[in-house]
C-alpha cells in the first residue's frame, strides 16, 4: 500500500477538471489525482506513449526494462505481468536481465541497449547509438518516441517508488 492516501474515486468523479477520464483510475493515477492540475496535466502524455510507433509488446517490454533498472518493483510486476500475457513468455524477465544474448530481434535489442545507457548514465548516449538505431530502419520521429518512453518510465517509476508503491 502506498504511503500516502490515493483519492478515492468518489472524489475523482466530484472533480470537474478530471470527469473526462475513464472510471475506474488505477491506483498510479489515483496517487496523482491527489494533485488534480498534475493528474489533468499527466493524462494526455500517458496516452501519447500508447500512441507510438512501437508495438504492444515492444512497448511492455521497454516498460518492463527501464522498471527493472529502475528498481520499481511496483512498476516492473504489473507491466511484466502484461508482457506475459501478451507473448505467452513465462521466462520473459530472465530475456530480459540478459537481453545482450540476443533472446530479441535486432531493432528491439538495440532499443533495449539505447534504454540501458539512457537509465544508467544518460551523459554516456552518443550520436553512434543513435545511428546504431537509425541503421535498423528506425526514424528521427521514432527514436525521438523511443526516447520518450524510456524518460516517461524512469519518470512514473519514481513517482512510485517515491510514493510507496
Amino acid at each position: 500500500m502506498p504511503w500516502i492516501k490515493p483519492a478515492k474515486q468518489t472524489e475523482i468523479k466530484q472533480m470537474e477538471a478530471l470527469s473526462h477520464l475513464e472510471q475506474p483510475l488505477p491506483l498510479f493515477n489515483r496517487l496523482i489525482a491527489k494533485s488534480p492540475l498534475l493528474l489533468e496535466a499527466f493524462t494526455p502524455v500517458q496516452q501519447a506513449v500508447k500512441e507510438t510507433f512501437l508495438t504492444e509488446v515492444q512497448r511492455e517490454t521497454l516498460i518492463t526494462f527501464v522498471s527493472m533498472h529502475n528498481g520499481c518493483e511496483f512498476c516492473k510486476e504489473s507491466h511484466s505481468q502484461l508482457l506475459i500475457e501478451l507473448t505467452g513468455d513465462k521466462d520473459i524477465l530472465s530475456k530480459l536481465s540478459s537481453f545482450e544474448e540476443g533472446h530479441f530481434d535486432q531493432p528491439l535489442n538495440l532499443m533495449l541497449r539505447y534504454a540501458k545507457k539512457l537509465i544508467a548514465k544518460p551523459v554516456q548516449v552518443e550520436k553512434e547509438d543513435v545511428e546504431a538505431l537509425k541503421n535498423v530502419g528506425l526514424s528521427d520521429k521514432e527514436i525521438v518516441e523511443l526516447n520518450h518512453v524510456i524518460a516517461y518510465t524512469s519518470y512514473t517509476n519514481q513517482i512510485s517508488i517515491g510514493l510507496g508503491l
